[in-house]
């Protein structure tokens, strides 16, 4: 108890002075015990936090804290967090703007009440495997990065500063490092090419979504009514309708997909050849397919030997094919296979006729 009168007496002096608190010792906020700062602190120290603490200013830290208790940002004017190093706070509750000039980690809970917590790629939101929240709103969530670990769904909080605009994240089998962000503006600002299988973009926002594991699946969810109920992705400068709404290697999670809604014109990928029967010679035909897909082309006899393979771009594959000379009349399979282990393999029966 005595650590705690003696704090709180540093406080009262420093309210008073109005100067920066400057911690260079043990500083203990035991279980049930609540201090409040309503000016700013420098912790140089070693602080640990069971109960309660409010900053009302901004909050420094240059060496150890452990707080499993509740930490408190409720200042009149916007507020700073600085740290040397990634911070981690067991509850933390939000009644004010706050901007991150470091990693903060949530282990437990945040409670969205009042304000909106501006991070970046430098300095993000991480929850923890445990880590959750509650009370998103327009007035309260994230304008910036947010990072969520472990397997679970999860709804990441966040928004433009004015409207909370968030996505959620089915649970997956493997644990990973999913990253996101939000950008109110156009997605045609990136990219105006759109596919064919798209019938109408949204073109006001697209968020972003990325993955530390090479391997890394994330099936995602827009929160919201809206006609425009699929995912389009920006595959190859691209904006592509996805299957099922799932991110994947094949949308390159792990450097970062960009997607928003669309409404898909339902037209499913296929293939086909023509003339079929051929004497040799047929044309591939490649319908519902993005441009800059890649893919590969097989063609197989009754026995399965290869006659023909072809790897590239769908635009540079859809094109007349001579079959070689020396082969007999028989039954041939076309096999199409698109990059992506999402996406089914499509087939073709040809005839050869001679």
């Amino acid at each position: 108890m005595k650590k705690i009168i003696y704090s709180l007496g540093v406080c009262l002096v420093a309210t008073q002075l109005q100067a920066q608190v400057f911690n260079g010792t043990d500083f203990y906020v035991s279980e049930g015990a609540v201090v409040s700062f309503n000016t700013d602190v420098v912790n140089e120290g070693k602080l640990t936090n069971n109960g309660k603490i409010h900053f009302q200013k901004n909050f420094e830290n240059l060496s150890s804290v452990k707080s499993s208790g509740v930490v408190v940002f409720d200042g009149s004017a916007p507020q700073v967090l600085r740290s040397s190093k990634e911070l981690a706070l067991g509850q933390l509750f939000l009644d004010n703007d706050l901007k991150l000039e470091t990693s903060l980690r949530i282990d437990e809970s945040l409670s969205f009440r009042r304000g909106v917590i501006e991070s970046s790629s430098q300095n993000p939101l991480v929850f923890g495997e445990n880590g959750k929240y509650n009370g998103a709103s327009d007035f309260s969530h994230v304008k910036g990065v947010v990072t969520k670990e472990g397997t679970e769904s999860f709804e990441f909080p966040l928004g433009d500063g004015t409207n909370f605009r968030s996505f959620r994240v089915a649970r997956s089998n493997e644990s990973q490092k999913l990253t996101a962000s939000y950008s109110f503006r156009s997605p045609l600002n990136v990219s105006e090419q759109v596919s064919e299988g798209v019938d109408a973009l949204n073109q006001s926002e697209f968020w972003s979504l990325r993955s530390e594991l090479a391997r890394g699946a994330a099936q995602v969810s827009v929160n919201g009514s809206s006609d425009l109920d699929g995912i389009a992705f920006l595959d190859k400068g691209t904006w592509s309708m996805t299957e099922d709404a799932n991110l994947s290697a094949a949308t390159n999670l792990k450097d970062g997909t960009l997607f928003t809604l669309a409404r898909s014109r339902n037209i499913q990928a296929n293939i086909g050849v023509y003339p079929n029967p051929t004497e040799g010679e047929f044309f591939l035909k490649l319908a519902g397919m993005n441009e800059n897909e890649m893919i590969t082309v097989d063609i197989t006899n009754q026995d399965g030997s290869k006659i023909m393979h072809k790897e590239g771009f769908v635009r540079d594959l859809r094109k007349a094919y001579t079959l070689p000379e020396n082969l007999p009349a028989t039954e041939l399979t076309v096999r199409v296979v698109r990059e992506g282990s999402s996406k089914k393999a499509l087939y073709q029966k040809m005839i050869l006729n001679k």
